[in-house]
């Protein structure tokens, strides 16, 4: 670390507002263009030592970043109070779904007095909380992730169909390595487990080791993600067939257009003489500055655990809380 470097680092620690000179060191350090990044790193010292870093400075500066950027840099303020929660995965709702393949088989054998709707409503809360900050670069995450299937508007009591259950915990690597104006910006490393929390013949469940990336061009990202599924007992295996339809990972675009952000789930097991696989294509449009309409099309095998190995074919509308950008 250079002197001047060190210099900035010692003012901004003797400054006292940590969270706009986060906020300040974030957008500085996203700029892509060295010069520009340096200019930034020198005003940043000037307004220090001048007593004029004010934080309405710094909202305009973050409306110029990179949807990716913008959101890690609103993250990083959050997770200053170490009671709080931020967004893992989106959250959202919808209140209409329509699937053209729906499979009443578990529905029914739990109901059996109640015919299955292929018209529901879905909803995702995901959420994660910092464990331990080890230094700088590597932090420890828990992180929770909750989706369920809810017939709403079924004629008798409204059942939950399937509810998904997603607790994990990982270690995430902040790399911020540059390639040209590729961003590469983490990589993370954890247990996941996703069961359906229920008995018998309708339990599913499985634990995998998941390895991940995220990957930054401007206002795209690509995050690709690698599993290995820890194997259980055979006797103790609801569904040991689930790599046959998961597959060994998967691959997320997002790409954040004027205000909306388009993205795209790719799944396949890369089996060429039993192929299968899913495509989840989703699309966010801004309503108010807190919420987010929302389109999701899912067509493929493991939606559900429940229908891991049954093809769906839905799309909904609703509202999205928190995005991938």
């Amino acid at each position: 670390m250079c002197a001047w470097h060190r210099t900035l680092i010692l003012l901004l620690a003797l400054s006292g507002s940590s969270t706009v000179l986060a906020s300040s060191l974030a957008v500085c350090a996203a700029k892509q263009i060295d010069s520009e990044r340096l200019a930034c790193f020198d005003d940043l010292a000037a307004a220090v030592v001048n007593g004029s870093l004010r934080e309405d400075i710094i909202s305009v500066e973050l409306a110029d970043l990179p949807a990716a950027a913008e959101r890690r840099v609103q993250e990083r303020d959050v997770l200053d109070n170490p009671f709080s929660l931020t967004a893992h995965q989106p959250n959202y709702i919808l209140p209409i779904t329509y699937n053209s393949r729906f499979n009443p088989t578990p529905f029914e054998s739990v109901y059996p007095d109640l015919e299955g709707d292929d018209i529901e409503a879905k909803f995702q809360i995901s959420f994660k909380a910092k464990v331990w900050d080890i230094n700088d670069r590597w932090t420890l995450w828990g992180a929770y992730t909750q989706e369920s299937w809810w017939q709403l508007y079924n004629d008798a009591s409204a059942p939950f169909r399937e509810t998904n259950y997603q607790p994990e915990f990982f270690i995430s690597y902040d790399t911020d390595f540059w390639l040209g104006d590729f961003h590469f910006s983490d990589v993370n490393l954890g247990l996941n487990h996703q069961s359906n929390g229920r008995g018998e013949a309708l339990s599913r469940s499985w634990n995998r080791v998941i390895a991940s990336a995220s990957v930054e061009f401007g206002d795209v990202v690509v995050r690709p993600r690698v599993w290995y599924r820890i194997q259980e007992d055979e006797e103790d295996d609801d569904n040991p067939d689930t790599e046959d339809y998961y597959g060994y990972g998967d691959l997320r675009l997002a790409w954040s257009i004027g205000g909306n952000v388009l993205s795209m789930l790719l799944r396949n097991n890369l089996d060429m003489d039993d192929n299968k696989g899913a495509v989840q294509l989703d699309w966010s449009f801004p309503l108010n500055r807190r919420f987010k309409g929302y389109v999701q099309y899912f067509y493929g095998y493991g939606e559900s655990m429940i229908d891991y190995d049954v093809k769906t074919n839905r799309i909904g509308l609703g509202v999205m809380m928190t995005d991938w950008l």
